[in-house]
Formats: structure tokens, C-alpha cells, sequence
């Protein structure tokens, strides 16, 4: 993890010596320069009136730098990556702003009859942005060679019964039973495509491509700073011309998030995601009139869980689980670690999954908030309290904002009821080997996103799981019958969907291997001087821009 990076707060010189910084930034397009660029500022502009898009400029986007090891999100799904990867990558399809499916490197698709058989007609004349051709085989390559490692082809994976390209122009998928959300896992963010040319032949996880990639996206990776800055550029292949618009992209590694809002106050960036906490600071200094905040309406937000290490006392024992789940106050959770800006889970199917959810299986009722009776399971389960102490655990998180303040909530109210906690914050790779690779951990807060289906973002909590993958279930919880029953769930029709899921969210209320706090809101400031930003940001699930549609007035190019 690269932490090194800061802003400065100096005193604001001349414009002429802010613009003449910030030009030898973009033309160098080295991190050492944004470092002069954002320690003097740089100067505002105007919204240009006129509405025809035209090409140049660069926008600066902040980026949290924790954990970045690789930009290849086939191996990673954290955030950070995946933002840069709408740059790069491209894949089969993507959504619209209304949140309806398009398609990308796929001109189209079929469906059998019998939903075993997916047959995608892939773009022809597409090439990577080193110029060389792409074509189906990459396709098929991409899947049956990064699936086992991309934590949300989880469920898809074992049911693959082959992969082909019969022709450079056709990807057909067959599948042992049908999954109706099939489709899903195939969006440019979930999937995107990586180059056969590149990684056969080779060790996967350590091909030097994962951090200088070669893609399919509107800017071809040209540097990594360490600490500074990834710095990517207009793809010269890229096969939906005249897109893009600008010409380089910059992502500046801003590891403080007051910063970064400092930053875009000053107009010294353009872009960043913003952490729960830091949006009603946003929200005012976006008065300002530098930037907006806008707030992403997804179909399922990010939830916060935390994660039971079954294998270990004394979270074997479902009296000890369901009692730590009624020490919670989730009000409070949703109160302090996210500023009010989250929802109360309600099961584990998340309620924007309205034709899944069913309320009335309702944590809120079935593990009220409740310290007297969390007490009183303890002392069932073999653990009075002794000298004031029931038993001692470590609570392990991420050491970054919202992770630290939902575990601290947690610590708070589990020390209530005589529990003894150790906080255990950890830099994002090491909480990753301690948590899904060694199993070294007794209770473990995260978020987790639920993207599109429970197929995606919810099932790879409670599936049966023996890998290691990052952001799959770590608890050793395993039941069969669940996982029968997340197969037929992911396999009926639309319209016998709701009734599978209530019997799932049912067992899971029931077992308790993983708790869902709060589903958060998710929020993004951005620059007044970028324009049609509304067809990037006013999605139904893509979080993050994928920049090839803005563009910049030429007033405000530097």
C-alpha cells in the first residue's frame, strides 16, 4: 500500500504560476508534477455555454491508494481498481443510465430455449491497445482462465460446462443448468476482457500486465507513479471513435479523504468518491461552486457485514452469533460510521431487490437490538461473566474509514455485554492474506456490493467455499442444502424467483455465518467544468464514470 502521497495547503500563488504548473503536469503526466500542481492550486473557469462535445484536456480524478497491488479487476474487486478499470478495460455489455443492458465488445446475444446456451456475436475489427487484434478466443481465454480468481464468477464458474469461439466473431457459453442471471456476470465491470496474447503461457498473478495493462478501454495505461499518480491516455485503437473526448485521464493517489475534498474545492482534481462520513462535508463545500456532489442510485448499495470465523470457539456456537447480533445497534452503526447515509438491513437479500426481498424476515425483529438478552444467550452458551469478562476476541478491519468506525461501534457495544475485543486494523492486503487466505481471524468487518443479483454480490457470502478468493465466504459456514437452494434460486424463472429467496434469506437469518448491518448510500463529487457527466453518473449500477463520454469546454483546457 502506497500512503506517502499528500496534499499541501499552501498559500495560492499567481494564476500564472498555477497554470504553468499544471501545464507541465499534463505534459509530463508524472506524478512528481501533481505533487507541484497540488501544492499551488490551479485556477477556475467558467461552464462553457455551448453543448457539442469537443476533444482535449485531462481530468485529474482523486483515488484512494490503499491496497492497489493490481489493476487487473479479474483479480481484485477493490474499488480503486475497479474505478480505474472503467478507463482501461471494456467488456460485452454494460448498463444505460436507465439501467438497462447495452452492448459493448458483444454487437448481440442469444438465449436457447432451454437457458443452457449463451451465444454472444462479438464486435469485429476491435483491437487491444497495443494494436493488436482482438477477437472471440480472447473471450473464452478471459473466462475459463481468470474465472476461478474473480470473486464474482463464484457461482457461474461450476456451472460452465464448456467454452468456445467457433469463429473470431462468436463466444458461445454452455452451461450444465440454467442461472437466469447469467447476463449479469458478464458486464464490463464483472467481466472485463483481458488480452489471450498477453497472459498465455503465463503465470496469471504475476504477469507484469496486472499493474501496466493492456485493454480495451477509451486510455491505454502509460505510468505508475508509487504514491503519486497512474496516469492513462487516449487509446489510439480504441474502437468507438471519435470517444474519447479528452485526452488523458490522471488518477492522483489521495489517501486522506478531507484532502481530496480540499483538493476539488481548490479545482486541483475533478473526480473522487466520496466516503460516507466526509458527505455532509462535501455537500458544503460544494457551495462553493467548484463541484457537485451527486448521489448514485444503485440497486444495491454496499453492506456492512461482519464475518464469523465458524471454525474457531466461540463462534462455533449459533447462541454466541446470535447473541453478538442482538449487542449490535445498528442505528448507531448507521449513525456514526456513515453519517446517517445507510438503511437498516432488514435480511440478507438487500430491499432494493424488490421483486426478492421479503420483509418478513426482518433482523429488526428477529435480533432486535437487545443487550439484556445478547447477555442472557452468553451465559446459556457457557460464558457468564467472570471478573467482568465473558471471553476475548479480535475484531479484525480494514484500517480506513467507513471499516474503523463500524468496528469501533461494534467493540463499544460488544465490551457492553462483557465481551473483551481487540481491535485489530490492518493495511488492506495483509487484512485480505489474515481473513480469506489463512482463516486467521475471529470476527472480520467489511463491506461488501451487491451489484446487480444476489448471484454477483450476495451468494458469495454463504456459499460453500474452500478457495481463498478475496470477498467469498471466509466463515467455513457450509451448508448443501443452501447451496441447493441458491441453485435453484439463480436457475427459476423471474416470476418463481421471490419465493426461493425468502427461504434463503430464512436459512441464512437462521445460521448466522455473516451479518448484514446497513446498506449504504453511495455518493460522488465531481468538477462544474466537466460536461455530460448525466451519462456516467445517473446510473442504476455502475458506480464510477467511465470518463470516454466527457468532455471539457476548450475555455477550460490547460
Amino acid at each position: 500500500m502506497n500512503t506517502e502521497a499528500s496534499i499541501h495547503q499552501n498559500p495560492r500563488p499567481g494564476t500564472a504560476a498555477r497554470t504553468n504548473l499544471r501545464h507541465l503536469f499534463l505534459k509530463s503526466a508524472r506524478g512528481a508534477a501533481l505533487s507541484a500542481l497540488i501544492a499551488v492550486g490551479a485556477s477556475s473557469h467558467a461552464v462553457a455555454a455551448d453543448d457539442t462535445p469537443v476533444d482535449g484536456g485531462t481530468i485529474v480524478a482523486g483515488i484512494d491508494p490503499a491496497a492497489i497491488a493490481t489493476l487487473n479487476t479479474q483479480l481484485t474487486s477493490l474499488t480503486s481498481s475497479l474505478v480505474m478499470a472503467d478507463v482501461w478495460a471494456d467488456g460485452l455489455m454494460t448498463y444505460d443510465r436507465d439501467g438497462k443492458r447495452i452492448p459493448r465488445l458483444a454487437e448481440s446475444w442469444e438465449i436457447s430455449p432451454d437457458g443452457l446456451t449463451y451465444t454472444f456475436k462479438i464486435r469485429s475489427g476491435v483491437k487491444w491497445s497495443d494494436g493488436k487484434p482482438f477477437g472471440a478466443d480472447d473471450v473464452v481465454f478471459t473466462l475459463m482462465n481468470f474465472g476461478k480468481y474473480n470473486t464474482y464468477l463464484t457461482k457461474l464458474m461450476p456451472l460452465i460446462a464448456g467454452a468456445e469461439a467457433p469463429d473470431p466473431t462468436t463466444f458461445v457459453v454452455k452451461l450444465k443448468q440454467p442461472m437466469t442471471a447469467t447476463l449479469d456476470l458478464f458486464d464490463k465491470e464483472v467481466f472485463p476482457l483481458m488480452p489471450k496474447h498477453i497472459y498465455e503461457g503465463t503465470d496469471l498473478l504475476t504477469n507484469p500486465a496486472n499493474r501496466a495493462p493492456v485493454g480495451l478501454g477509451p486510455f491505454k495505461f502509460v505510468s505508475w507513479d508509487t504514491g503519486r499518480a497512474i496516469t492513462f491516455e487516449r487509446n489510439p485503437y480504441y474502437w468507438e471513435k471519435p470517444k474519447p473526448h479528452v485526452d488523458s485521464v490522471i488518477f492522483a493517489l489521495i489517501p486522506d479523504a478531507q484532502q481530496a475534498i480540499n483538493a476539488l474545492s481548490r479545482g486541483e482534481i475533478d473526480w473522487v468518491r466520496l466516503e460516507p462520513v466526509k458527505v455532509p462535508v462535501a455537500q458544503a463545500a460544494a457551495k462553493g461552486g467548484k463541484f457537485q456532489v451527486i448521489e448514485i442510485k444503485t440497486n444495491a448499495p454496499e453492506r456492512a457485514v461482519v464475518d464469523f470465523n465458524m471454525r474457531k470457539e466461540p463462534m462455533k456456537d449459533l447462541k454466541v452469533r446470535q447473541a453478538l447480533f442482538e449487542a449490535i445497534d445498528r442505528e448507531r452503526v448507521a449513525k456514526d460510521a456513515y453519517q446517517g447515509l445507510a438503511n437498516i438491513a432488514v435480511n440478507a437479500i438487500p430491499v432494493q431487490f424488490r421483486n426478492l426481498h421479503d420483509p418478513s424476515i426482518d433482523y429488526n425483529k428477529l435480533y432486535p437490538y437487545d443487550p439484556k438478552k445478547a447477555g442472557a444467550l452468553l451465559d446459556e452458551a457457557g460464558y457468564p461473566l467472570k471478573d467482568g469478562k465473558r471471553f476475548s476476541i479480535e475484531l479484525t478491519y480494514i484500517a480506513k474509514a467507513p471499516f474503523d468506525s463500524v468496528a469501533k461501534v461494534v467493540q463499544s457495544q460488544w465490551t457492553a455485554i462483557g465481551v473483551d475485543v481487540k481491535l485489530v486494523g490492518l493495511d488492506p492486503q495483509i487484512w485480505i492474506d489474515k481473513v480469506y487466505k489463512k482463516h486467521d481471524y475471529d470476527a472480520s468487518v467489511i463491506s461488501l456490493t451487491g451489484r446487480t443479483n444476489p448471484v454477483l454480490g450476495i451468494d458469495r457470502s454463504y456459499l460453500c467455499n474452500d478457495g481463498d478468493v478475496p470477498f467469498a465466504n471466509p466463515t467455513g459456514y457450509c451448508n448443501k442444502d443452501l447451496d441447493k437452494l441458491i441453485a435453484e434460486a439463480a436457475a427459476a424463472p423471474l416470476d418463481k424467483q421471490k419465493a426461493l429467496y425468502s427461504k434463503y434469506a430464512a436459512i441464512v437469518a437462521r445460521d448466522l455465518n455473516e451479518i448484514t448491518l446497513t446498506n449504504a448510500r453511495a455518493f460522488e463529487a465531481v468538477s462544474t467544468m466537466l460536461k455530460n457527466v448525466d451519462a456516467q453518473f445517473n446510473v442504476a449500477f455502475n458506480t464510477h464514470p467511465n470518463w470516454q463520454e466527457v468532455w471539457i469546454p476548450k475555455d477550460q483546457q490547460k
